[in-house]
């Protein structure tokens, strides 16, 4: 009797091998359909399961159970099996001549010797493996990569958590999440920032800069839209979503969100926007848009940590204060703007008075025919009091001004003194007129320098 059986179910499935034990079991259950077919170890070919189990119907013991089978009598006789060897360790090549090769040995499992069989199981146990340590890394590759990423980033983080001085003009405490990095860095190479930042889980990345710009009078959105033109070039897919204040940690800001395209990659920013008298800053991060909300909402804390020192401010604020009195004339705000143009380009403040005579004269045609009648009418009354010869020595003196000829000392001053005396004499409302006039003046020159 053999030791081991394979199973040929009527849909095409194999089993085995197994043992007799087992097949027998697997029939008193009622496992083995009729019309399977078994190959007992060492038999030449499938045979119905009804000629190994005598108990099967149509099986041996319902024909003849006396009469031997042929593999029997050849047994008895000592006739030795044509395929025996076909499935010893010999492998194929040792064949007889002329032998029919038996079908491939995963057909037949019962013809493996036990180290055969052992050896595929290790292969076929190792492939297992190898595939579920494959499908293991597939689904951890992006938490590796993105552990990988952070680490990198923090490589280059620098350890103080306030950075910035009043030298920059702002000081920021660093938010939970965010760091800053050093010059060096090899992801925020963005020239002339005042300061680099990363928010490192959420791929997010920063920049501080600045620029003096008096003649943009304090408007941020104006600050906004020349930030965004410049960006164009390099990302011609930008798109602004949004247009909000920002809270900043003393003082409040502009801020703007965008969506644009690098490659197949989809990113979103924000640019915070704020300035310090005439000196404009903006904060401009980028992260990938899969961060989701969560990175516009770690801007809004960074933002929040922006602290302006307001240098640039007050020295204006002072030079303001000392000015108004010798430059009457012109009203607060265009006096801060002349001022801020010419601390903007390091020179000496001393010159804001004769400024203020030649860029309103320069920008006169930025008002109307009726302004100008009228601003005419009430200088008309601040010359008044000179006579028409001092008046004329002093229209030729202006005139020298307005060219940026070179003029004598005393003779500006002249000229300062005498408007000055006159605009203070004024009523309060037209000096207030003639400050609202002068001006509109004054920025029209400034802008087209």
């Amino acid at each position: 009797m053999a030791d081991h059986y394979l199973l040929h179910f009527p849909d095409g499935t194999e089993y085995g091998p197994i043992d007799r034990a087992t097949l027998d079991e697997w029939h008193e259950e009622g496992r083995i359909p009729s019309g399977a077919l078994v190959w007992p170890d060492g038999a030449p070919e499938w045979v119905p399961v009804e000629e190994v189990l005598p108990n099967a119907p149509g099986g041996a013991a319902s024909a003849d159970t006396s009469k031997p089978s042929s593999a029997d009598v050849k047994a008895s006789e000592g006739e030795a099996d044509p395929l025996a060897e076909l499935v010893d360790d010999k492998g194929p090549d040792t064949l007889p001549p002329g032998a029919t090769p038996p079908l491939p040995a995963i057909s037949r499992g019962s013809g493996l010797s036990s180290r055969t069989r052992t050896l595929l199981l290790l292969a076929g146990g190792t492939f297992l493996v190898v595939v579920l340590i494959g499908g293991l890394l597939a689904v951890l590759r992006p938490t590796l990569a993105r552990r990988s990423a952070i680490a990198a980033i923090e490589r280059h983080a620098l350890v103080d958590r306030r950075v910035g001085d009043a030298d920059v003009g702002f000081v920021v405490d660093l938010p939970a999440g965010w760091v800053a990095l050093g010059d060096d860095n090899p992801f925020v190479v963005t020239r002339g920032a005042l300061l680099r930042v990363s928010y490192p889980a959420l791929g997010a990345f920063g920049a501080v800069r600045s620029e003096s710009h008096p003649e943009r009078m304090g408007d941020l959105d104006r600050q906004l839209d020349a930030v965004l033109q410049d960006r164009l070039p390099s990302q011609p897919s930008l798109r602004e979503v949004e247009r909000a204040e920002a809270q900043l940690g003393r003082g409040r800001g502009r801020l703007v969100r965008t969506t644009w395209e690098e490659g197949v990659e989809a990113l979103q920013g924000v640019t915070v926007a704020w300035r310090d008298g005439y000196d404009y800053y903006w904060l401009q991060t980028w992260a990938p848009l899969a961060a989701g909300d969560a990175f516009p909402a770690a801007v809004a804390d960074l933002a929040r940590a922006i602290a302006p020192s307001g240098t640039v401010a007050a020295r204006i604020a002072q030079a303001e204060e000392r000015l108004s009195v010798e430059v009457p004339e012109l009203s607060p705000k265009a006096l801060r703007l002349l001022i801020g143009m010419r601390l903007s380009e390091g020179e000496s403040l001393d010159g804001v008075p004769v400024d203020a005579l030649r860029e309103v004269s320069r920008g006169l045609d930025a008002l109307n025919a009726e302004e100008a009648a009228e601003m005419g009418r009430i200088y008309d009354k601040v010359w008044a009091p000179v006579t028409p010869a001092e008046r004329e020595h002093l229209a030729r003196i202006l005139a020298l001004v307005k060219a940026e000829r070179p003029v004598a000392g005393s003779d500006v001053q002249a000229l300062r003194d005498v408007v000055k005396t006159g605009v203070v004499e004024l009523p309060p409302e037209e000096r207030e007129r003639l400050q609202e006039l002068s001006g509109r003046a004054l920025e029209k020159a400034l802008l087209l320098r």
